[in-house]
């Protein structure tokens, strides 16, 4: 099993993707980091302030403020290590190598799993690197080791990591990787946010809790109000949950569909 767990890991580090995935997520993490930073406690659309930082849920989303890309990326990786075996062909030599092919799911999965956590771990340190040092600047408290910071940190990490899993399922169901990839990005960085906001805005928003994007978020404790609309997030151990749900599912039914499904 752990030759297995090798082997895709080489799959996914002999390629330039996953390093220019991982520059990605470190410039967009410390981008979004210093924004956050920057405009917090500046005056709002109707003129009142904004909070500051000296506002802990204002910390905790300067330092999480790259999670909202960096999940995209894992997604990436993840339909890519998938689709990819089939676009290249690769996985008929996959398969023949390892004919047990719950090994090979479980490997994928494992090897999916730490780039995700790889991910996540880059994204929080680019996020604290950045928005402290804005933070420091502006005169507030950095707040690393109180105020549930340090939580949202490790839970982001996760999150990442299980976006990761939820690419896999994708890729598996969609063998073609450019239609994998594009409907994926698409659905999770335009539709479903845009659905979690009509949701909200038809009061809806016991429904749009339970969306993946929505559950992310809920992990770093968000403001309630999004677009102009109140918005409704589970707690973040919901936001756990939840988003750990639709990773098990979709590695169940990817699992199901590479045991049965003909590669030739």
């Amino acid at each position: 099993m752990t030759r297995l767990v090798r082997a895709e890991l080489r799959k996914l580090w002999t390629t330039r993707l996953w390093w220019g995935l991982l520059i990605g997520v470190a410039v967009t993490a410390a981008a979004f980091a210093v924004l956050t930073a920057a405009i917090a406690g500046l005056s709002g659309a109707d003129g009142t302030p904004t909070p500051g930082v000296e506002d802990p849920a204002v910390v905790r989303s300067v330092y999480t403020a790259g999670l909202g890309t960096a999940y995209l990326f894992a997604l990436v990786i993840g339909v890519v290590s998938m689709a990819g075996e089939y676009r290249h062909q690769t996985i008929t030599a996959t398969l023949l190598g390892s004919p047990r092919r719950v090994r090979v799911v479980l490997a994928k999965l494992v090897a999916l799993s730490a780039m995700g956590l790889l991910y996540g771990v880059v994204t929080v340190l680019a996020g604290v690197v950045a928005g402290a040092s804005t933070i420091a600047l502006r005169g507030g408290d950095l707040r690393l080791t109180t105020d549930g910071v340090p939580r949202s940190l490790g839970l982001s990490v996760v999150a990442v990591a299980l976006w990761a899993v939820l690419g896999l399922g994708v890729g598996t169901l969609i063998r073609n990787q450019v239609l994998a990839l594009l409907l994926s990005v698409g659905v999770a960085w335009i539709v479903e946010p845009l659905l979690a906001l009509g949701l909200n805005a038809l009061d809806a928003g016991s429904v749009a809790k339970f969306l993946p994007s929505q559950a992310t978020t809920a992990i770093i404790t968000p403001p309630t109000s999004a677009g102009g609309f109140d918005s409704t997030y589970l707690p973040w151990w919901g936001g756990v949950l939840v988003l750990l749900g639709y990773a098990l599912v979709s590695a169940a039914v990817g699992a199901a569909i590479t045991l049965r499904r003909d590669v030739t």
